[in-house]
C-alpha cells in the first residue's frame, strides 16, 4: 500500500512537470461581444493546394495535435490559398469554427483604430488622451493615441513585461488582472501616477491595448458596431461573423472600458483580414496612409534577449501600433502574434501570408513560420 502511495504521488509530480511549460489555449466562446456579420458578397479566395514537403510536414504536426498544439495551418502566396490545413478538436467545432487569439487581437485593434482615425471620430494619432474622463489624473491621460499603441505609455513600473512577468497584472499580482476588468475599474490601481518620461521604452502591457481600443469607442460613441461592420463586413468581406470580447455584458460598462482584445473569426476570414491589411499597406487610401505610418514610427524594443523558435514577438526587434516588426533583409514584414504560438505573418514585400492556430505552443514555429517567411 505504502509503495502504492509513493508510485501514485511521482506519477502526479511528473506529470505536472512534463506539461508545466505548456501555455494552453481555451477556445470557450461566451458570446458576449461586439460582432461585424459574414457579407453576402465576401471576399472570394483563390485556392491552388499543394503536395510538398512543408504540407507533409504541417500535417504530420497536425496529425500529432496533442502534443503540438497546432490546429490550423493556411499559407498564402502568388495570389492563392497553397495550403489549408485543419484538426480541430470538439470545443473549436462547437463555436463553428471560430478560433480565438488573445494577442493576435491587439494587432486587430490597431486597424480599427486606424479606421476610427480614417472617419474622422478620431483627430489624427497624436491627440492626447486626456479628452476621456476614465484616464483622469493617470499616466495614460499623459499619452498621444500612437504611444500608447507604441507600447510606450511610461507604465513599466506598474504593468508589462519590461519588468513583471506577464503583460496583465498590475504589479505583476495575479489577483490584479486587467483583462477582466474595465478600464475605468483598472484606472483605480493607476490613480496618481504619472508618466516620467516623453519617449518611454517600449513595454509590451495590456493596459495600453485596453485604453486605446476603448479611447477610441468613446469617440466613436454609439456608431461603433457600424464602424465595425464597415471594416469587417463592407471592406474586409468577410464570410462569417467576427467577435471582439467584452469583459462584460451590461450596456452600463460600454462607457467604463468594456472591450478587450480578444478576437474570434475563423481560419479563412483571419486571411481576408490579412489580405486587406496587405492590400491597404500598398493602396493610395487613409487607412493605407495610417499602415505605413505605424510602420515608419516603430520602436526598438531593446530586449535583453531574442530567439527564432517562439513566435514573432520573440523574434522581432521592433514593434509599432500594436504589430511586431521583424527584420528579414529588406521586406516589409508585419507580424501579430497571441497566446499558445498563435501567429499570423503579413511579408507585405512578396505577397505572402502565414496564419497558425494552436491550442498550445509546441509545434516547430521555426520551420513552419519564420523559415517560409524567409524563403
Amino acid at each position: 500500500m505504502k509503495n502504492y502511495f509513493i508510485i501514485t504521488i511521482l506519477t502526479i509530480i511528473l506529470s505536472t512537470n512534463a506539461y508545466s511549460d505548456h501555455k494552453i489555449e481555451e477556445q470557450n466562446f461566451t458570446g458576449v461581444s461586439y460582432s461585424a456579420p459574414g457579407s453576402d458578397n465576401y471576399q472570394k479566395l483563390e485556392i491552388e493546394l499543394v503536395d510538398n514537403k512543408l504540407s507533409q510536414y504541417v500535417q504530420k504536426q497536425l496529425d500529432n495535435r496533442d502534443k503540438t498544439g497546432l490546429v490550423n495551418y493556411l499559407l498564402f502566396e502568388n495570389g492563392k490559398i497553397v495550403i489549408n490545413k485543419k484538426n480541430y478538436n470538439d470545443q473549436i467545432k462547437k463555436n463553428k469554427n471560430v478560433l480565438r487569439s488573445n494577442s493576435m487581437g491587439k494587432s486587430l485593434i490597431s486597424y480599427v483604430v486606424g479606421h476610427a482615425v480614417c472617419k474622422g471620430y478620431i483627430d489624427n494619432v497624436n491627440v492626447k488622451l486626456n479628452d476621456w474622463i476614465v484616464l483622469n489624473d493617470t499616466l495614460y491621460a499623459d499619452n498621444t493615441l500612437l504611444q500608447v499603441l507604441n507600447m510606450t505609455s511610461g507604465d513599466q513600473d506598474y504593468i508589462g513585461e519590461k519588468k513583471f512577468k506577464g503583460d496583465g497584472y498590475f504589479n505583476g499580482d495575479k489577483n490584479k488582472q486587467i483583462n477582466r476588468r474595465t478600464v475605468a475599474e483598472s484606472m483605480l490601481w493607476f490613480k496618481g501616477t504619472k508618466k516620467k518620461e516623453e519617449n518611454s521604452p517600449y513595454n509590451y502591457s495590456a493596459m495600453s491595448t485596453h485604453v486605446a481600443i476603448n479611447y477610441a469607442i468613446h469617440k466613436v460613441g454609439k456608431d461603433y458596431e457600424k464602424l465595425l461592420k464597415e471594416i469587417f463586413t463592407d471592406h474586409v468581406g468577410v464570410k462569417d461573423t467576427v467577435h471582439f470580447i467584452k469583459v462584460s455584458w451590461s450596456p452600463k460598462d460600454v462607457v467604463k472600458g468594456s472591450q478587450r482584445y480578444t478576437f474570434f473569426a475563423t481560419s479563412e476570414d483571419y486571411l481576408r483580414i490579412a489580405k486587406t491589411i496587405m492590400n491597404d499597406y500598398k493602396s493610395d487610401s487613409c487607412i493605407g496612409d495610417y499602415l505605413r505610418m505605424i510602420y515608419d514610427n516603430r520602436v526598438d524594443k531593446k530586449k535583453k534577449e531574442y530567439v527564432s523558435n517562439k513566435g514573432v514577438a520573440q523574434y522581432s526587434r521592433q514593434y509599432g501600433g500594436q504589430f511586431h516588426f521583424p527584420k528579414i533583409g529588406k521586406n516589409i514584414v508585419f507580424g501579430m502574434d497571441g497566446y499558445a504560438g498563435q501567429q499570423i505573418l503579413i511579408d507585405i514585400t512578396n505577397g505572402r501570408i502565414v496564419i497558425i492556430h494552436t491550442i498550445d505552443q509546441h509545434y516547430d514555429w521555426n520551420k513552419i513560420g519564420l523559415s517560409v517567411i524567409k524563403n
